[in-house]
């Protein structure tokens, strides 16, 4: 701190030092005045003995350490000053560098809010997941699948391993009221009352969960978060200890949790104590999986001594109970790889960030060439000062300083258009609650990034030309009698270098990007095998307090689809479990007449249970046997419908119908039941690339508390909703509605992160195109600019403007062939590099998309030379010959 602060007073010093000189050379001077001599030649005298005034002051301040950070401000100072004489360099080299930071920054901000979360509770980095691992092929993550309450009684008990676990059921939907409030559906989560202990969380209002609290009766507690407690309850404090209806029972609100507490992934509203009975302890409950496991490593126990340990546990379950644990693995992750690995971003985030990565390369090239320019503008400057003595290296290091005056500004200005940035993403990132609810923003992490990659920028534009600059032939410089020396040759032919690169990447990124695009694009285009469109969707949830059994929620809905045919405007009204392609769950199936001919496989299929009208309202064609009617209830024969894939697999395609088969349901009693007809096949997810068997019960014999609505329109689906909530509100006041809106809308909604991502994309590779087309416009611009007097000369001696413009222009070409040639090559595994990224799900093979894309490059070039062309036709070859 002394040191910086005498810094700032060195002038006041160098003053005093000065003075102290001149106040001794004058004593001495008297002393020798006193001997007899004259005062000229007593002040002589003194200042022979005392030395070099000037060495001496120069000794001293550097023993004060200051001339290097004089000398560092004082190339600032001339770098702002020259950038300030050259405000259309400066402007273009600001901006280019401003848009390559800006996009990284942008784009960095998302990575440092998906991929580097902020955790909650204490030392969460420390904290592991339990997971049990899928053996069935599936489109998302395997190996991150819930874990079954028995796993959960088990493995916690190894203190060995762990020394804290927790479970919880994330995925619950609730009705929440209150005294004169509108039911509202929310999501919540139930969880064992050491929860948030596990985490070292504690809520910022109330209290956490206590002992006992997770028993029959002593349950009926709530911990808000922090979000629901802002946005319903208007952040009032008085809230913890009072009562709100969570489906139609009274809770009491133990507290609030602060807003930092949130996991990527897991949005729940509230939490409730996770309540296990005995029946939950049973060999029965192995293949009900639905609990997340939190916990803490024991002391000295490393991640891979607890993934062996789980490995143990996990293969003695498969042995003991080998009909519902078969080939079901289990897995540790630390908890940032899992929330990572589980949101399945990463591969998405880093495709792109290698985008904005090349895009950064581009614009460095570019303002690396505009340096390169402005050095042979300033040879014959440079020249002189190095005659002067100036060493090579204080030459770069000027022209460097320059370079990261730059960077810094193009920083400043690239921090501004990513603020905007984020605010155009983040609008963007709305499509459902889990990518919402994480704060994206300018925070510290961006910060950081955005000054490192300014200063990354500064060293990849301006040493390439600092030191090509610094390698000045004095002599020749000085001699020359224009401006700029005579070194522009060599300077040039590392320019068409960088051009030639800043082409290839563009190519590159262009050919990428299209193929990239093309894929999401068939990927979200493929056909479903419903329709959807005219479709209004709604979701239910119809609590235990007050339908209690499955008679009373068979004459809720046969009322409600009833009443729901008779809004204008409906043609069919159906009643699903989970709607067409929103992943409904698997079950494991066994076939009467056949053996399991793989005993390492289970067979499973997914179990849809809906009503008689759900294919004619959903559009999922018959095509064997008959659909499903009124009659069949809890007193006929049970019966199913199965799809296309079901057949192909189990039966071989030979017709199933009469065949009788098995559903192993959690707490159903297993029953055979009938096929009576095949329906077409319907993607299990929007996105799946694979169609799965699949089953369908009737709604009449396993009737199931949550459901959706399918109202197939004639009209706007969204001019339903109001009818829909009428309806709705008649039959059940407190009976809150999940997510109205059209199936087209939900589509969309679970295919807008595809959509962003392929604006996102496309955005980049347009902008690596443009900056190409600026640095090969640059380059054949300072080209014609160099070649003046040779193209005055050969207009001179007779050629035509035609003549002149062609060979600008196979100039140019030139450049672009050979940067577009390394390009194409660096392209050509791009579909084989993309496919193995995405496992296969799609392919990316489109040999039209490269010729295409080099077409459109060469006409940027052809358009970016095409004006320095035009203007070498018009060089005056009188006043070309006497600028020389």
């Amino acid at each position: 701190m002394q040191r910086l602060a005498g810094l700032f007073s060195r002038r006041r010093r160098y003053d005093d030092l000065a003075l102290s000189i001149q106040e001794h050379i004058a004593e001495r001077a008297e002393e020798l005045m006193e001997s007899g001599i004259s005062r000229a030649e007593a002040e002589q005298a003194a200042r022979r003995e005392f030395g070099n005034v000037g060495l001496i002051e120069q000794r001293s301040r550097e023993e004060w350490q200051w001339l290097k950070a004089e000398s560092i401000v004082a190339d600032v100072r001339f770098a702002l000053r020259q950038l300030i004489k050259s405000p259309g360099f400066t402007a273009t080299a600001v901006v280019t560098l401003a848009l390559g930071i800006a996009v990284n920054s942008t784009m960095f901000s998302l990575v440092s809010a998906f991929l580097l979360p902020h955790l909650p509770g204490r030392d969460p980095q420390n904290m592991v997941v339990v997971s049990s691992v899928n053996p069935a092929p599936a489109f998302y993550a395997a190996d991150t699948n819930p874990v079954s309450p028995p796993n959960y009684f088990e493995w916690s008990g190894d203190k060995a391993v762990f020394s804290e676990m927790s479970a919880s059921d994330e995925y619950r939907t609730g009705s929440l009221s209150g005294p004169g409030e509108q039911p509202e559906a929310v999501s919540y989560a139930a969880v064992t009352v050491n929860y948030f202990s596990v985490f070292g969380a504690t809520p910022e209002l109330g209290r956490a969960f206590v002992t006992d609290e997770d028993q029959t009766g002593r349950d009926h507690v709530v911990i808000l978060s922090h979000g629901l407690w802002e946005r319903r309850y208007s952040s009032d404090a008085s809230i913890v200890g009072r009562t709100v209806r969570l489906n139609r029972e009274d809770y009491v609100v133990a507290g609030v949790m602060p807003a930092g507490f949130r996991l990527l992934g897991f949005t729940p509203q509230l939490w409730t104590p996770l309540t296990l009975k005995v029946a939950d302890r049973a060999p029965d409950a192995r293949k009900n999986r639905f609990l997340h496991l939190f916990a803490r490593l024991a002391l000295g126990t490393t991640l891979k001594q607890a993934q062996a340990q789980i490995q143990i546990l996990s293969q003695r379950a498969q042995e003991d109970f080998p009909g519902t644990e078969k080939r079901w693995g289990a897995s540790v992750r630390m908890l940032p790889d899992f929330l990572i690995h589980n949101f399945g971003i990463g591969t998405a985030l880093a495709m792109i960030m290698t985008v904005v990565g090349f895009v950064l390369l581009i614009a460095c090239a570019n303002v690396a060439g505009l340096l390169l320019t402005r050095a042979v503008s300033r040879q014959k400057e440079l020249a002189i000062r190095m005659s002067l003595g100036a060493s090579r290296v204080r030459v770069v290091r000027q022209l460097l300083t320059e370079g990261v005056v730059i960077a810094l500004v193009g920083g400043g200005v690239g921090l501004f258009l990513t603020y905007i940035g984020i605010r155009l993403v983040r609008a963007g990132l709305s499509f459902n609650a889990a990518i919402s609810a994480v704060p994206v923003g300018l925070d510290t992490n961006v910060l950081l990034f955005a000054t490192v990659v300014s200063v990354v920028s500064a060293i990849l534009s301006s040493v390439a030309p600092a030191l090509k600059a610094s390698r000045a032939a004095i002599n020749t410089d000085l001699k020359s009698e224009t401006r700029g020396g005579t070194s522009g040759r060599a300077h040039n032919r590392l320019r068409v270098v960088l051009v030639g690169g800043e082409i290839a990447l563009a190519l590159f990124l262009l050919i990428g990007s299209c193929l990239l695009i093309r894929a999401v694009y068939l990927f979200d285009h493929k056909q479903l095998g419903f329709k959807h469109d005219h479709l209004l969707t709604a979701g239910l949830l119809l609590d235990q307090a007050r339908y209690v059994d499955s008679t009373k929620q068979s004459e809720f809905v046969r009322s409600l689809v009833a009443q729901l045919r008779q809004i204008p405007g409906v043609e069919q009204a159906a009643v699903a479990s989970d709607l067409p392609s929103s992943g409904p769950g698997s079950v494991p199936i066994h076939i009467r007449g056949q053996e399991e001919t793989r005993s390492n496989e289970q067979s499973t299929a997914a179990d849809t249970v809906v009503t008689a009208n759900y294919f004619r309202a959903a559009g999922v064609p018959i095509l064997r046997g008959r659909a499903f009617t009124e009659h069949d209830d809890t007193s006929a024969l049970r019966v199913v419908l199965v799809n296309q894939e079901f057949v192909h697999k189990y039966f071989q395609d030979r017709d199933p119908v009469g065949k009788q088969i098995q559903l192993d349901i959690t707490g159903t009693p297993p029953v055979w039941s009938e096929i009576v007809g095949v329906v077409g096949d319907v993607r299990n997810y929007s996105e799946d690339p694979n169609m799965v068997p699949q089953v369908y019960e009737a709604y009449l014999q396993r009737p199931v508390a949550f459901f959706s609505l399918l109202l197939r329109s004639n009209v706007e689906p969204s001019s339903l909703a109001p009818a829909l909530r009428q309806v709705v509100a008649r039959l059940d006041a407190e009976l809150p509605m999940l997510r109205v809106m059209s199936m087209d809308g939900l589509i969309t909604d679970q295919r807008s992160g595809n959509p962003l991502f392929e604006r996102l994309m496309a955005t980049f590779a347009i902008l690596a195109l443009i900056l190409a087309a600026i640095g090969i416009y640059g380059l054949i611009a300072y080209s014609v600019g160099q070649r003046t007097q040779e193209i005055g000369i050969r207009l001179a001696l007779g050629a035509k403007g035609s003549d002149i413009s062609r060979m600008i222009l196979i100039e140019g070409f030139k450049v672009a062939a050979v940067g577009s040639s390394i390009g194409f090559v660096m392209a050509l595994p791009l579909p084989k590099v993309f496919e193995s990224i995405f496992q296969g799900l799609v392919l990316f093979g489109a040999p039209a998309i490269y010729p295409i894309v080099l077409a459109v490059m060469l006409c940027v070039v052809f358009c970016a030379t095409l004006g320095p062309a035009r203007r070498a036709t018009r060089v005056d070859p009188t006043a070309a010959l006497r600028s020389e």
